[in-house]
């Protein structure tokens, strides 16, 4: 399953929340927990006080019980005098230390045992009213709450910013990219922007250009080459053309003929590359007969049948040229290849395809030659219109190409 496109926005703020969210409610946790350790700790540290002093300066005497000023502590010798559920809290074996008693309905205590001429004391501190409440440690949790929320707020506004610098210079980029626009850092206006992107924009317009210069070379060469052979290939078919008149005609002269007839579809080619692709289209039927007719020459044998199928009505989005190029070289390679059986033009709404019952597409290309220039101008001129072309094997034999718009 493939995932969503994120913007960098969304994908640095959702990391952002969820980070500060888990270390907020981690601060919290740990927060809530030492204010209860540190309660504890102090209200241990006064009984551990008060009980040593108690221990050095009353005399030991069982079953007896005092109240000691302070924090509401009661001192008891002995266990005589203690209230029954508070007896039943301590344990016989307690040695002198500090230890905690829950209480329950009675309190929350925390109780110091100390030992002087083998009669045990006790000094008891009920700290139910000094310890924060439920509600209390609520009201922290959410007075903790309130302050990391706006703080958070506060981040978010400052992250949103320099995020909002970070991608806002890459969707000018993206943007002059796909309008064709320049990508110089002064017309974009990306002088806030971090140095970084100011690089980047600077070395992708370098790189523009260059791709742009090289381009552009190749189609003023493409324009050259072309317009150079069209003069001796024009002199060349007409004077083929004068001794076909003269009812010359041998072996040498076909191959002559179909050789001439390939120069000039590969130089239409080549200076169709050249230009801008526009928006004329060609009737594809017409393209097709034409295809077939001027290659029929090239069949090797009377056991191969030509054939054209589809809508008379189609058009192909190219210049007639181009169809013819595109057409004819995909049907000569198509008969250069079938020794036996069918070459068909099957023409859709949307595509059309060239079958053969030849040595197949995998076969061929093992040839020296394989498919030659012809399937490559090909290639080139429907990506130059937008168009696509797939080649491959038949699983009954032979090869299709199908080139759809």
């Amino acid at each position: 399953m493939n995932r969503r496109p994120i913007k960098v926005n969304d994908l640095v703020l959702r990391n952002f929340i969820t980070s500060i969210g888990m270390c907020f409610a981690i601060t919290v946790f740990m927060a809530v927990m030492f204010g209860f350790d540190l309660e504890d700790q102090i209200f241990e540290n006064q009984v551990s006080t008060k009980a040593d002093q108690l221990s050095e300066s009353v005399q030991p005497e069982s079953g007896t019980r005092q109240t000691v000023s302070g924090l509401e502590m009661e001192y008891f010798q002995g266990t005589k005098a203690m209230p029954e559920w508070l007896t039943s809290q301590i344990k016989p074996d307690w040695k002198a230390g500090e230890y905690e008693v829950f209480g329950g309905e009675h309190g929350h205590y925390h109780l110091a045992v100390r030992e002087n001429d083998g009669v045990k004391q006790y000094l008891i501190f009920n700290a139910r009213s000094y310890v924060r409440s439920t509600s209390q440690v609520w009201g922290f949790v959410i007075l903790i709450a309130f302050l990391g929320g706006l703080m958070l707020l506060v981040s978010i506004f400052f992250m949103r910013r320099m995020t909002r610098k970070l991608t806002m210079p890459i969707e000018k980029m993206a943007a002059a990219v796909t309008s064709h626009s320049s990508l110089e850092p002064a017309t974009l206006g990306l002088g806030n922007g971090p140095v970084e992107i100011d690089i980047l924009a600077k070395a992708i317009a370098d790189k523009d250009r260059h791709i742009e210069d090289l381009m552009q070379r190749e189609r003023q060469f493409n324009r050259d080459v072309s317009h150079e052979l069209r003069t001796p290939l024009a002199v060349a078919v007409g004077a083929a053309e004068i001794i076909e008149k003269d009812g010359y005609k041998s072996s040498a002269f076909t191959r002559l003929e179909s050789a001439l007839g390939n120069m000039r579809l590969l130089t239409e080619g080549i200076l169709w590359l050249a230009r801008e692709p526009d928006s004329i289209s060609c009737n594809a039927w017409k393209a097709g007969e034409y295809a077939i007719e001027t290659n029929k020459h090239l069949l090797r044998s009377d056991e191969v049948e030509t054939s054209i199928f589809g809508s008379r009505d189609i058009d192909m989005p190219v210049p007639e040229a181009v169809a013819q190029v595109i057409v004819g070289n995909l049907i000569r390679n198509a008969i250069s290849y079938t020794s036996e059986g069918t070459v068909s033009l099957s023409i859709s709404e949307r595509s059309l395809s060239v079958k053969d019952t030849g040595i197949g597409f995998d076969e061929s290309q093992n040839d020296n030659s394989g498919f030659g220039i012809g399937l490559s101008l090909v290639k080139r001129l429907s990506s130059h219109f937008g168009m696509k072309i797939a080649v491959a094997a038949r699983e009954e034999g032979g090869t299709m190409a199908t080139v759809s718009w």
